[in-house]
């Protein structure tokens, strides 16, 4: 009996090293995998929120902006000097001036008149006497201190206007 046993430990002699290598190798490779991978999923996660911060920077911005010149908005508003353009401090925001600093972004706001005539709206008077209506596009561009992207944010405004007012 001792004779048979002794030839059976011979023959299987490193079958067990040589299978828990061959697993250990294995599972290495499985965990590199997943560090990758959590890596890469960090990075992602990381730009996404950079990229909700800016929305919600440059959303806040032309929130205020609004909110600042709320009434004002008239055809030639944004070009005429002193009485009729934008509220002190409504086009310069910047990380240090703005609520934005604490978060790393800073936003640039571009306020552009895009047309000024008839509203052209169904059931709308037509003729001499009838409104007029200016269109305003007001732009927020937000950036992170990181540089890793921007956000430009439009919003539209449209404003009634006495008749004659557009040229």
């Amino acid at each position: 009996m001792k004779r048979t046993r002794g030839r059976l430990a011979l023959n299987q002699r490193g079958a067990v090293l040589v299978v828990s290598l061959i697993m250990l190798a294995v599972l290495t490779l499985f965990v590199i995998s997943m560090i990758k991978t959590s890596i890469i999923e960090l990075k992602i996660g990381g730009v996404s929120q950079t990229a909700t911060i800016n929305l919600s920077a440059a959303d806040s911005a032309i929130d205020n902006f609004l909110a600042l010149n709320s009434g004002r908005f008239a055809p030639n508003w944004l070009t005429a000097a002193g009485v009729a353009g934008p509220a002190s401090g409504s086009f310069a925001y910047s990380a240090a001036t703005s609520a934005y600093g604490a978060l790393g972004t800073s936003v640039a706001l571009l306020g552009v008149q895009l047309s000024c005539g008839a509203p052209k709206q169904v059931g709308q008077q037509i003729g001499p006497s009838s409104l007029q209506a200016v269109q305003f596009d007001i732009a927020a561009t937000a950036s992170g201190s990181l540089g890793t992207g921007s956000t430009v944010v439009h919003q539209g405004v449209q404003t009634l206007a006495p008749s004659g007012s557009c040229p």
